[in-house]
């Protein structure tokens, strides 16, 4: 394909994109946490829990950075996460339109030199 085909490809890809500020690493956990036993709580005794959701981040050097969410935060998170997995597919399908462009150019350029 030649180059000018590429590039509205390329821009359509671009234009798929969603919203680079509403983005968000991490992985999203469901847990449940108890208070100590000498802590007297009725939710704990039962053996139910606290539900809670909670951000997981993980850095480099094993740290993990965690942010205990509120229940209406849940939808925007799980948004924003797949946002992030969106973009990171989308510049995946760019970078392989540009290999191919590359590929292309250097056959173009082989046979304008002989």
């Amino acid at each position: 394909m030649s180059q000018k085909r590429r590039q509205p490809a390329a821009r359509k890809l671009l234009d798929q994109l969603p919203q680079l500020d509403d983005l968000l690493r991490g992985s999203l956990l469901e847990r449940h946490t108890f208070h100590p036993q000498r802590v007297s709580c009725a939710t704990c005794a039962t053996g139910k829990g606290h539900h809670q959701w909670v951000l997981n981040v993980n850095y480099p050097g094993a740290k993990t950075r965690q942010v205990t969410l509120h229940p209406d935060q849940v939808d925007q998170v799980r948004r924003q996460i797949a946002n992030l997995d969106r973009v990171r597919q989308i510049l995946e399908q760019i970078c392989e339109t540009n290999q191919q462009q590359l590929r292309d150019q250097r056959d173009r350029l082989r046979s304008a030199h002989d």
